[in-house]
């Protein structure tokens, strides 16, 4: 089975195909085979360029903290103002997390969507992208 055509919707910004994306993977791991049900889900939603794009959104979330550290262990001989910036980074991340964390257990307590649009967050992208 290949992926569609045409797209079901044209003009989807990345992060609506990522939404969607993360849907999908929740609606599969209900599934008998959750891999199997999840390649057909996908490539039934999504053109190949589609599944690309909310692929690579859910993955420029992903906060990668190893490089980080590999960058600040790096640092030991520079300046003080880049471990400053690298210190900054660590604690905007963090605080990027705690914030997805609170939009994600907000239930119907807020508009969560509004919030997650304007931060550019996917509201549960973290826990589907582990699965």
């Amino acid at each position: 089975m290949t992926y569609r055509q045409h797209s079901a919707a044209p003009g989807r910004s990345d992060w609506q195909l990522a939404s969607e994306a993360c849907e999908v993977r929740r609606l599969a791991r209900y599934a008998a085979d959750p891999q199997a049900d999840l390649n057909r889900r996908m490539k039934d939603t999504f053109t190949a360029d589609e599944a690309r794009r909310a692929d690579a959104y859910l993955a420029a979330g992903a906060l990668d903290t190893a490089r980080l550290a590999e960058i600040e262990a790096r640092l030991d001989d520079t300046s003080d103002d880049m471990k400053w910036l690298a210190e900054q980074l660590r604690t905007s991340w963090a605080q990027l997390d705690q914030l997805r964390d609170r939009i994600d257990d907000a239930g119907s307590l807020m508009a969560r969507d509004y919030v997650a649009r304007t931060i550019g967050y996917v509201p549960w992208s973290r826990a589907t992208a582990s699965e």
